[in-house]
């Protein structure tokens, strides 16, 4: 892979473009889900003209949908409304820390048992995943689930799109090399997806955005050979991450029957094949003046109309980059209205991930209406201060030490002083009409930071939160105060006038803390004690700050864990030295 792409892109980029990169990349992806979703799991014409009124979409309209399998209800959807693809980006951006860390432990055990209670159009693997981290004995890197039963779900097969379609964050944030980025995907992609086709497919969606940026244009077709290169760097990615390697690796590699390096192998092969299928559509420059017909074609190649592969992690991401490259040189909207009409396929999966890779060019927003635009910037260009090293907030998560994950989806709605909250994440303010069914009610709120959510709660409200259990109110980067433009109706100049204003003023609101007293992760933490010869003054520190950082036992255990096992095995080599020795010299 060229060499100029190891280093973070954004160094080649001032600020403003930079963050003008971030937030279209991240608008666009949100346009993509939004309009996708409406056609996602269509059995044909008559289910969208059912939706919609129309045979066909061209924008987010408002539209009905039935939430909640037997048991559930038919609501309405505004124009604009994202499904989980965005929802779990959202997540996983909120857990990535104003210093660049990227909090996984707040992610599995917060965000996503959380996001049970509001999670839109899920597949079977994340669902089950989020089950799973509820359970308070699961950790993140532990998260080996077998659902049992019809329409069941093993880690080990969970190879969906879950994952590779929230990671946009980890690239966007990113200031370090190439390899830091990719084992930042690796950490995110496991806590719900233990299959080589969810996570390779997401390091790979990664490249193609990271490709993107750095050398501002779509990857050619030629350069996915190159990715999956990368990916065979995997085992050596991992084993400079002590917590996939020790805690992780080791368990995953005896519930999926095969080593971890031969798994990557024999992805790679797979992956050749598929690529291999699609090279032929654009050797032929004739062949992309029909767009949609090649489109089409390719996603039959490879399969992504079918029960079984539609929603691959690794065929989405490709289909993604093929739509991407077909329509480079076109409107983003019109590759973004061609997949959506694909009625087969994963729509919005495909649209989305297409939308962040195609945005990172765009020069202009999406026109249609996207829900929660306000807050979906906010978080873009908190990402971009993070990569530029300025001022960034962090979200502030409850107590992880007294947090008990909801069980269920319809446990993560809760009473708590004479409101409602979403465990975990904060408040809710009631929007518009209930939807109730048997024993559940499901109706739309919105959350102080400016995120909508269409929640599941108990009829009654049986379920009540300790305050304990609520995060405190977010500082991201003032979003409340950002409204929404299809709502305030303001001109797209003044939003952006009033984006740049809030930046220069909450880029002067908190000063980062010295250096020494940060806590950079639990690898750097090891290194720096190691480094030190195990001295007491260094390990006393470097806990102290896991603990006043992360507030999570199960990080600061893991950091002991790792010290511990480091300091006895220097121990123990002493030993053998000094036994060695006294044999050499022994005549044994």
């Amino acid at each position: 892979m060229n060499t100029n792409l190891a280093n973070a892109p954004v160094r080649s980029y001032s600020f403003p473009e930079y963050e003008r990169a971030i937030m279209n990349s991240s608008l666009w992806a949100t346009a993509g889900d939004a309009l996708g979703w409406i056609t996602e799991l269509s059995r044909g014409v008559e289910d969208v003209r059912r939706r919609t009124g129309s045979d066909k979409v061209t924008k987010p309209v408002k539209w009905q949908r039935f939430i909640g399998g037997k048991s559930g209800v038919m609501v309405d959807l505004p124009a604009g409304t994202y499904s989980d693809d965005t929802q779990l980006r959202l997540c996983v951006s909120r857990s990535i820390r104003g210093n660049g860390d990227f909090d996984v432990e707040a992610f599995a055990k917060v965000e996503v048992p959380s996001w049970q209670g509001y999670c839109l159009g899920a597949g079977v693997g994340s669902k089950a995943a989020a089950v799973n981290l509820s359970n308070q004995n699961v950790n993140w890197y532990s998260n080996f689930f077998d659902k049992k039963g019809k329409g069941g779900k093993k880690y080990t097969e969970a190879g969906g799109n879950g994952a590779a379609m929230r990671i946009q964050p980890h690239v966007w944030s990113a200031n370090g090399s190439r390899d830091e980025m990719i084992a930042r995907v690796m950490r995110d992609a496991i806590v719900t997806h233990g299959h080589p086709h969810g996570f390779c497919g997401a390091v790979f969606h990664a490249l193609c955005i990271w490709h993107a940026l750095a050398e501002h244009e779509v990857p050619a077709i030629e350069m996915a050979d190159e990715f999956i290169d990368c990916i065979g760097k995997l085992p050596i990615i991992l084993q400079d991450d002590r917590e996939l390697a020790d805690f992780w690796k080791q368990s995953w590699e005896i519930q999926f029957g095969n080593t971890f390096e031969e798994a990557v192998d024999a992805f790679q092969r797979e992956a050749l094949r598929d690529i291999s299928l699609v090279k032929p559509a654009f050797e032929s420059k004739g062949s992309l003046d029909y767009r949609d017909a090649v489109f089409h074609d390719i996603l039959i190649q490879l399969k992504c109309l079918t029960d079984k592969y539609r929603g691959s992690g690794f065929k989405t991401a490709l289909a993604a980059l093929v739509l991407a490259k077909l329509y480079s040189a076109r409107d983003i909207a019109d590759a973004l209205i061609l997949v959506a009409n694909e009625l087969e396929s994963d729509t919005d999966t495909i649209a989305t991930m297409s939308g962040a890779i195609l945005g990172v060019l765009a020069q202009y927003e999406p026109s249609w209406k996207i829900q929660d635009s306000g807050y979906v910037v906010s978080q873009a260009r908190r990402m971009a201060c993070i990569a530029k090293g300025k001022t960034a907030d962090s979200f502030r998560y409850p107590d992880v030490s007294r947090w008990k994950p909801p069980v269920n989806q319809s446990d993560a709605v809760a009473k708590c002083e004479g409101g409602f909250v979403l465990k975990g994440i904060g408040p809710l303010e009631p929007q518009g009409q209930e939807y109730a069914s048997r024993s559940s009610v499901w109706q739309w709120y919105k959350l102080p930071f400016g995120q909508s959510v269409l929640g599941k709660r108990r009829l009654g409200v049986r379920s009540f939160a300790r305050k304990s259990e609520v995060a405190p109110e977010s500082l991201l980067l003032d979003s409340k105060r950002m409204e929404m433009r299809d709502e305030a109706k303001i001109d797209p100049v003044d939003i952006r006038n009033k984006r740049d204003d809030d930046m220069r003023r909450s880029t002067n609101v908190h000063k980062r803390a010295p250096e020494r007293d940060r806590f950079f992760g639990v690898d750097k933490a090891s290194d720096d004690v190691i480094a030190s010869g195990f001295d007491d003054a260094t390990i006393g520190r470097a806990i102290n700050q896991c603990i006043e950082s992360t507030g999570s036992i199960e990080t600061v255990t893991a950091l002991s864990a790792i010290i511990a096992k480091a300091r006895l095995a220097r121990i123990r080599g002493k030993a053998r030295t000094a036994q060695n020795f006294g044999r050499a010299h022994s005549g044994e």
